[in-house]
């Protein structure tokens, strides 16, 4: 029979992952945007050679799933690194964790989607704020980061937000490497108890609380946006 008291034991025994989930999800949207300007630069820019290598990767994460680009990362990206210090004749200190395969490889996956989201922001600018800018003695960069940024970020910042709800619960595939997070702190709590449907309806009633959290949160900070 349904037990409420486990379920509520089992929220307890989740909450306690739920800071360092949280921490993981904004470190991988942070460099997941950065990689993602830097891609959407690219595509903007039409540099040669980097722009086909960007359209290849594009390609790649759309059509391999998640947990298969994360379990390539798993075993291709600790023989990288130990390859790479090897040429340069470096002792590797320590082996490759499996927080950083997660934050590396979830950060390129989710790039792809920000450069389409930071691409489409800055085509939302009208082309004669950067005619504008150059008549006023600025060049490419300056009209960049000076004109157009601060105006496609509010264009962006909502986008940013639903990519934050999406990789708090897409984080219940770090388990599958070894990362503990919601969803296996929930597989823990049931192998512990034997109640495994209370623990993932624990889980669920977590990710439910945060994502409607979040988006309270988020739909505040986007107003402020709108109005600067």
């Amino acid at each position: 029979m349904l037990s409420g008291t486990v379920i509520l034991e089992d929220m307890q025994f989740i909450l306690t992952v739920v800071p360092f989930t949280l921490g993981t999800a904004l470190i991988v949207l942070s460099f997941g945007i950065l990689l993602g300007f830097a891609v959407a630069i690219v595509r903007i820019r039409q540099v040669p050679v980097a722009k086909q290598l960007a359209r290849v990767f594009m390609d790649y994460t759309r059509g391999i799933p998640l947990v298969i680009h994360l379990y390539l990362a798993y075993f291709i990206l600790p023989m990288a690194v130990e390859e790479v210090c090897r040429i340069l004749g470096m002792e590797q200190a320590a082996k490759t964790s499996p927080l950083a395969v997660l934050v590396v490889a979830y950060s390129l996956y989710i790039s792809v989607g920000q450069s389409e989201n930071i691409r489409g922001a800055f085509s939302s600018i009208d082309p004669g704020q950067w005619d504008a800018a150059y008549a006023c003695g600025m060049n490419g960069f300056q009209a960049l980061f000076k004109i157009v940024i601060p105006q496609g970020v509010t264009v962006a910042v909502p986008v940013f937000f639903n990519t934050f709800l999406g990789i708090t619960k897409g984080l219940s595939l770090a388990f599958t490497i070894g990362v503990a997070d919601i969803l296996s702190q929930a597989k823990l709590a049931s192998a512990q108890n034997a109640h495994y449907l209370e623990a993932y309806i624990a889980a669920a009633l977590i990710y439910w609380a945060l994502c409607g959290l979040l988006d309270v949160v988020f739909g505040r900070v986007e107003r402020v946006f709108k109005k600067w």
